[in-house]
């Protein structure tokens, strides 16, 4: 018994050696925690650093002039002074304000705020629309003693406040992402492992015909497996669309064809379907926080917002969003969708360098 145990031990203790003394090893056990506790640490709160806001005053007086300094003062961040309903609709719609605030001319008369907010993420919309009831509530109290300042909110691209809407469609790109990742990230290291990446060398093909051939089917998959979300979201769930179809597929066909070559450099990188696992995990989890599709990208401070602009998910989700939700035509989104295409146009020679690496 007692020497059984000890063989047990010492087996225990050359496992551990065995992990620390691999280089690769070592940057699976270190790296992923590092990244992730970074990338949760500060991106997964749902307490917003600022609140864009855009503000229109017909009104022009003291009290109205007043207001506007109380809000603007608090988490509450000007993007946009605007002096026509259309300058409010407009920067609510590009995203550029969580809200439009709109103060009509018989304010004195009748004390009432109109709210626009953008609910494609229903909980930054409702974070942003209780701290503007809190500062109204604040004002009525040291100006009226009672409620006389009524707020009249209405709900952009998610006029019933549910959650479910931008949550669905965000995932349409979400599982496209994970399923292509997951995929061409296998395509090398488990063909390296199995012993029949050599039989595969030994082929007239030539690296960048067996790029493109490893490159094909994780992209339809992902592509075929976005509609398939698409159709379940637009009948099932009934969530409505506004868009155009084909314009969904474009994105979903954009954005797979540029990820793609990031999860075959990850399988040409790995040495073991093991590591191209951990190496994939690292890199989706804060991909998902970092798009704003579960965590308003306004609660994260205002330097790691940056950061979220390096995130080829960030890009094509709000594309994506904004087809089926606001029925916004490619010309709208095509800004959105530049970032995706020098993804690809970076990602796809590193890959081929490491494919021709990897097979000279």
């Amino acid at each position: 018994m007692i020497k059984s145990l000890l063989r047990i031990i010492a087996l225990i203790k050359k496992e551990f050696v065995a992990m620390w003394m691999d280089k690769g090893t070592r940057k699976i056990l270190i790296l992923p925690i590092i990244i992730q506790s970074f990338i949760f640490g500060y991106g997964a709160s749902f307490n917003p650093e600022i609140i864009p806001f855009a503000f229109y005053d017909e009104a022009k007086s003291a009290k109205t002039t007043e207001l506007f300094n109380d809000i603007n003062s608090t988490l509450f961040k000007l993007t946009d002074f605007c002096y026509n309903p259309y300058c409010l609709k407009n920067s609510v719609s590009d995203g550029n304000a969580l809200i439009g605030i709109y103060v009509k001319s018989d304010f004195e008369k009748d004390p009432k705020i109109f709210v626009i907010a953008d609910a494609r993420n229903t909980t930054s919309a409702n974070i942003a629309i209780g701290y503007l009831t809190s500062i109204v509530a604040a004002f009525n109290h040291k100006h009226y003693n009672s409620e006389q300042i009524n707020i009249n909110t209405r709900l952009r691209f998610n006029e019933n406040n549910i959650s479910r809407f931008s949550i669905m469609t965000g995932m349409i790109l979400a599982l496209s992402f994970i399923q292509v990742m997951l995929l061409s990230s296998f395509s090398v290291s488990r063909e390296r492992e199995d012993g029949t990446f050599d039989m595969l060398l030994m082929t007239p093909a030539n690296p960048a015909e067996i790029l493109i051939g490893k490159a094909v089917p994780p992209t339809l998959v992902a592509i075929m497996q976005g509609l398939m979300l698409f159709i379940i979201c637009r009948f099932y769930f009934e969530i409505p669309f506004a868009g155009s179809l084909l314009n969904i597929i474009f994105i979903l066909s954009l954005f797979s064809i540029s990820i793609v070559s990031l999860g075959l450099a990850i399988s040409a990188l790995a040495k073991s379907p093991q590591q191209s696992l951990v190496f994939v995990f690292t890199l989706i989890l804060p991909s998902i926080i970092l798009s704003g599709m579960l965590t308003p990208i306004s609660a994260m401070p205002a330097w790691f917002q940056s950061i979220t602009k390096l995130n080829p998910l960030y890009y094509g989700m709000t594309a994506l969003q904004r087809v089926y939700l606001e029925g916004q035509n490619f010309y709208e989104i095509a800004p959105l969708l530049i970032p995706l295409i020098l993804v690809g146009l970076a990602l796809m020679p590193l890959t081929m360098y490491l494919f021709r690496h990897k097979i000279d």
